[in-house]
């Protein structure tokens, strides 16, 4: 099984070719190098360890072609292209990694465009898919960066309706909200989404009313939690309403990808999923088999230590395609043990995975590329069964 980690361009600012040279001796096969990210402010722990640094939100490459349209994420810096020639150089593959649709610039510009719950609040960090202008941004930087030099694959994250958590704001909630009101706050009833759910026989205002009186009745007289979410979602919509928001929303996402993966021509690509078909945090949800025959290869990620729901994804996705990938979190505020990154590991063994990502570098401690470098060759004969 194959090694590699996420990165962003900021950390081969100074010195390209070290921080290359040193993934290259951590045994790291792939870079999923960040060619298109959201703004942050990231605590460097490697490449410069101390240093602050905030990330303007944008490209960190420079398209060879014209842009489509005047949607495009601005070019942050051309940090990008050195980098991949660098990681070239030292005989490490580099794969684009694009966060699509989370845009917060663009969307606070461009109400019209962005993510709109029942209440009429249009969220300023996430982009809706079926927006026909979304869609043709989402492709055109698809098709930039598979067109820049040195680029062997895709990582598409972002590809699919986000939600309404987003940190960001110093949001605060006040009363306890369950998973299925965050989903139903994260609905989108923007004209183009109302218009889908229109076409497939829902009444868009009477759907929005169902929302609306499932999040007041939560904020009047809080309740927990079923076991289940979709035990809430459905009590709160009604089943035949409940299946057929959940079909048209994993249409409009199809149709997102296919439009992306067609994009990059011959440049494989990799998508972002998951089994949960209630997930608004960046992944594709609900369909591994409709998702892995639209695109080469499957990213199962999991940023938040569950190490069961890793396992389930990956057992999802591994009969629907032929390139399985697990992404795991290695940063020590997530995963303080070391013992559980070898957790995950075994996980993505066992599940017949080709890749085990770890993110981020620069954000985890640097000594846990010596981990992945140690473990990961000891670890290939985990048996399968």
């Amino acid at each position: 099984m194959r090694t590699e980690v996420y990165a962003h361009p900021v950390s081969f600012r100074a010195d390209p070719a070290a921080q290359a040279a040193r993934l290259a001796a951590a045994g790291v096969h792939t870079v999923r190098l960040a060619y298109a990210y959201h703004g942050g402010r990231w605590l460097l722990s490697t490449s410069d360890p101390g240093a602050v640094v905030d990330l303007d939100a944008g490209r960190w490459f420079r398209p060879a072609g014209p842009d489509a349209g005047r949607l495009a994420p601005p070019v942050v810096a051309d940090l990008a292209g050195p980098a991949t020639a660098a990681l070239t150089a030292a005989g490490v593959r580099t794969v684009a990694w694009l966060v699509g649709l989370h845009r917060s610039a663009l969307a606070t510009a461009r109400p019209d465009l962005a993510l709109r719950n029942a209440f009429g609040h249009a969220y300023r960090h996430a982009l809706c898919p079926a927006r026909a202008e979304v869609v043709a941004h989402a492709a055109d930087l698809v098709r930039q960066a598979a067109g820049a030099p040195g680029v062997g694959g895709l990582d598409l994250e972002a590809y699919a309706y986000l939600g309404w958590a987003h940190q960001g704001a110093h949001e605060k909630v006040g009363v306890a909200l369950r998973p299925a009101d965050r989903w139903l706050l994260s609905l989108c009833l923007c004209a183009a989404c109302a218009a889908e759910f229109a076409a497939a026989g829902v009444d868009p205002a009477a759907l929005g009313d169902r929302v609306r009186a499932a999040v007041r009745g939560q904020l009047a007289d809080p309740r927990p939690a079923a076991p289940d979410l979709a035990e809430d979602a459905v009590t709160a919509l009604g089943r035949s309403l409940h299946d057929t928001l959940l079909a048209v929303r994993a249409a409009v996402v199809r149709r997102l990808l296919a439009a992306a993966v067609a994009a990059a021509g011959d440049t494989p690509v990799s998508l972002r999923v998951t089994a949960d078909p209630y997930a608004t945090d960046g992944k594709a949800g609900g369909d591994p088999a409709g998702l892995g025959a639209s695109a080469a290869g499957l990213t199962v990620s999991n940023l938040h230590a569950d190490l069961p729901a890793l396992a389930a994804d990956l057992a999802a996705a591994r009969p629907h395609t032929g390139e399985l990938t697990a992404a795991w979190n290695g940063a020590a505020a997530t995963e303080p043990q070391r013992d559980h990154l070898a957790a995950a590991y075994d996980v993505a063994v066992c599940a017949g995975a080709d890749a085990f990502a770890l993110y981020a570098y620069d954000l985890m401690p640097a000594d846990r590329l010596a981990w992945l470098r140690r473990a990961a060759p000891d670890r290939e004969e985990v048996p399968t069964t």
